[in-house]
């Protein structure tokens, strides 16, 4: 007797919808029962992606077949998840099968859309976009949507009540992503990856040379880096306008706008900045540029009630730079900071914590060029740094001469309410440097709090001074 006919269909339905949909095939040729429950099934994986060229019709055909049956078996029952993949092969009908799942009330749909292209009757080569029907912007279930190189065109009217979270990635728009904020009263997550190919269209309408992301719901922002590099300097300018009073978490990366605005963010308790842009308009720009120095000084006052903040070396360079055309504001909410400081900007480092006067938990990176500035001294002492500081963690390369460990001297030396100091040292070689070398040298710098504990993790085993 087939094993498999015995189980129960509920744990037949649950086990199908936790592998992939080829693999599931493959297992429901086992038992004429468990096919019928294989139908059944709130979940589909379907990656049409992975077709051969030699016969992508006739596979082509198979799969629709497949989904079509799928979709007819039982049209009472939803499917709760769905997940489809078909980067480098337009399908002809799939855009009315993602609306008949929709109208089944999917609660969770992914879909990787085509990137492949046509040529027109001039021989220019033209992407075929797959645009997504219209009855996903008032769908009533959909709770999680994620759109990869997709189209969106504008429905005149959006309405998600449930969605909650959305990534949207490469997306060809022909709506304004303002638009379908606006009908999503609960969403809480969004993540952007612009799609720098789509310019054509924001060069005949200017008004999508600028993404609004507003939303009183919104809770998390991520703009995620590309998957491949792009040449900025060939795509048109495009702006980023955020207002989202209730956001707390904001991660910005890569360089795929040229101007950041941003509204007060009074709710902001992480912020991760990698920020090309920064970088673009604090580091290149004329100092003596009013509108530029204004247009980073308003995107520091947005974000100042910060208190957990992660920055780049680039992003660290920009601040360093923009210090001398103006001031930087007080992140007076800050407690933890983690960055990047190349060698010769740590005497930037004290100037940058005086903008952090309630620092309590410090991350520091250290990347030393080849030759250290032997001249490099950290002299002033920010309130933080004597009065505020209870965690210290510092990332450099191990330099045991006298006089090399500058930020591990700085704050031992320096900080009164020192509690722990973490020294994880790179490019550390235990074959070269002994154990009690480390401990030797840490141990001879002057320590301000008598009671800090020293963790050194260079080590095999973590040793605690």
């Amino acid at each position: 007797m087939d094993r498999i006919s015995e189980l129960p269909e509920s744990l037949l339905s649950q086990i199908l919808s936790y592998i992939p949909t080829k693999a599931s095939v493959q297992t429901s040729v086992l038992s004429k029962r468990w096919e019928n429950v294989y139908l059944s099934v709130p979940g589909l994986d379907l990656n049409c992606s992975v077709i051969p060229n030699y016969n992508a019709d006739e596979v082509i055909l198979s799969f629709l077949s497949f989904i079509d049956k799928l979709l007819e078996f039982s049209p009472e029952s939803s499917l709760f998840k769905v997940t489809v993949k078909c980067r480098g092969m337009l399908i002809d009908g799939f855009s009315d099968r993602i609306g008949t799942v929709i109208d089944r009330g999917t609660q969770q749909l992914d879909v990787v859309s085509s990137t492949d292209y046509y040529e027109d009757s001039f021989g220019h080569a033209l992407p075929g976009v797959d645009f997504m029907p219209m009855n996903l912007y008032t769908s009533k279930t959909l709770v999680y949507l994620k759109l990869t190189s997709s189209g969106l065109g504008d429905p005149g009217f959006v309405f998600m009540p449930c969605l909650r979270f959305l990534h949207l990635e490469e997306i060809k728009w022909r709506v304004h992503l303002e638009k379908v904020l606006s009908g999503c009263p609960v969403l809480e997550e969004l993540t952007l990856v612009r799609d720098l190919d789509d310019d054509d269209y924001a060069r005949t309408d200017e008004e999508f040379r600028v993404m609004r992301v507003r939303s009183q719901s919104l809770k998390r922002f991520s703009v995620l880096p590309l998957r491949e590099a792009r040449d900025y300097h060939s795509r048109v300018e495009c702006t980023l306008e955020i207002d989202a009073p209730g956001l707390e978490h904001m991660s910005l990366g890569d360089d795929q706008f040229d101007s950041i605005v941003v509204k007060k963010l009074p709710s902001l308790l992480v912020v991760e900045l990698d920020i090309k842009f920064f970088v673009k308009v604090g580091v290149l720009f004329n100092t003596w540029d009013v509108s530029k120095s204004n247009e980073i000084r308003e995107f520091l006052n947005g974000i100042s009630s910060v208190r957990d903040m992660i920055i780049s070396g680039m992003t660290v360079h920009a601040f360093e730079h923009y210090s001398k055309a103006g001031i930087i504001p007080k992140f007076n909410n800050l407690s933890r900071l983690q960055a990047v400081f190349h060698g010769k900007l740590l005497q930037f480092l004290p100037a940058f914590l005086e903008c952090c006067p309630n620092l309590k938990h410090l991350i520091l990176k250290v990347l030393h060029p080849e030759e250290m500035d032997e001249g490099l001294e950290l002299a002033d002492v920010p309130r933080c740094v004597s009065s505020t500081l209870e965690c210290v963690e510092i990332q450099e390369k191990l330099e045991l001469e006298e006089g090399k460990m500058k930020a591990t001297s700085y704050f031992l030396g320096n900080s009164a309410m020192l509690k722990k100091l973490i020294l994880s040292p790179t490019a550390y070689d235990p074959r070269n440097v002994a154990e009690s070398e480390i401990c030797e040298m840490v141990n001879k710098l002057t320590k301000r709090s008598t009671g800090c504990e020293i963790v050194i993790r260079a080590m095999e085993e973590v040793v605690v001074i």
